[in-house]
């Protein structure tokens, strides 16, 4: 059974710095949509909220073809609001903590289903890797728990887009989720294996991984 009854899955983004033409959630690895992935991954869990806005008429096709009871939530002002304004969109909704996902994160089984058992034990929990990007926001940790969020790409762990959040801790605001967070830190931090795909570069490394088991050599 899953220890959250909500997931919010984003994926509302032109993902313009991909340039696929195409939402991101849509993108295919090894012949399967990112947006599969994530339903397959997701299946125990009651409502999984998806945030569509860029090309929503074929994301919420494909969305229901996969699982039909998804709740779908349109974000029609996509190319102005960002990730956080359309968590809010769902957060604003619920009574209880949630797992927010990126839609564009490529993540691996194994560690997330630990991440999972994690969020059993802490009431929150932000999903933290050592799979780094070049755009990604890095973490700092102490005593297993992120500390700072910052863009100087010093540290080793990347913030993965994965967390169990509370509804108080996001705001309908033109800021980065990483932003909205701070102010509730230090939070509990549990490592995964999972990257957002933003660029070409991160397209391949998510095709290599998800090939080699998530082998980067």
């Amino acid at each position: 059974m899953s220890p959250v009854k909500h997931v919010v899955l984003s994926a509302a983004g032109i993902g313009s710095r991909l340039g696929l033409g195409r939402s991101k959630c849509l993108v295919e690895i090894h012949n399967r949509s990112l947006l599969s992935y994530h339903l397959e991954r997701l299946k125990d869990v009651e409502n999984i909220w998806l945030v569509v806005g860029y090309q929503e008429d074929e994301v919420i096709e494909h969305a229901i073809s996969l699982r039909n009871d998804i709740i779908i939530t349109r974000n029609p002002e996509y190319a102005k609001t960002n990730t956080l304004q359309s968590i809010f969109k769902v957060s604003r909704h619920l009574k209880e903590r949630f797992l927010a996902i990126d839609a564009d994160t490529v993540v691996d089984n194994k560690t997330f289903s630990a991440f999972m058992q994690a969020a059993a034990i802490h009431e929150y929990l932000i999903a933290v890797s050592d799979y780094t990007t070049a755009e990604g926001v890095r973490v700092k940790i102490q005593n297993d728990h992120v500390t700072e969020f910052n863009r100087e790409n010093q540290d080793p762990y990347e913030w993965a887009g994965i967390a169990i959040l509370g509804p108080e801790m996001v705001i309908d605001k033109s800021i980065f989720v990483y932003q909205a967070l701070t102010p509730f830190l230090p939070l509990p931090a549990f490592k995964i294996n999972a990257f957002d795909i933003d660029t070409t570069s991160d397209l391949d490394m998510a095709r290599h991984v998800l090939a080699s088991n998530w082998k980067t050599t």
